[in-house]
């Protein structure tokens, strides 16, 4: 689905990232994080609340992420915001607590999709 799209299905705040990898060649990104189920529209309370998955973005042509020097600690997502772009896909941008700071995932792909574990 389109970045859009995903955003209005899913609600990512107070999820947790446990893992961040960026493929260049295939590009992809994928991000482990433990979604809070039970912020999901679709809950259903016998349901675990947290639910461990991957969030992937395919055919990305835009990946940034600040700083640098980031270290990943089960960060919370604190944001999630469509930004703009000049291009025709969509731009996502995902902001995370870090331990020293706060990180900022910028990522623009034709296509996300989550997938439990």
């Amino acid at each position: 689905m389109k970045s859009s799209e995903f955003i209005e299905s899913y609600t990512l705040h107070d999820s947790l990232v446990e893992d961040i990898l960026y493929d260049k060649e295939e590009k992809h990104l994928k991000l482990t994080l433990e979604l809070c189920q039970w912020k999901q529209p679709n809950y259903i309370e016998t349901e675990p609340e947290m639910q461990l998955g991957i969030l992937k973005f395919t055919e990305v042509v835009f990946y940034e992420i600040q700083p640098d020097n980031y270290s990943l600690d089960s960060n919370e997502i604190l944001e999630v915001e469509l930004v703009a772009s000049d291009s025709k896909e969509e731009r996502i941008k995902i902001i995370l607590n870090g331990e020293e700071d706060v990180v900022v995932l910028i990522v623009e792909a034709a296509e996300v999709s989550w997938n439990k574990l």
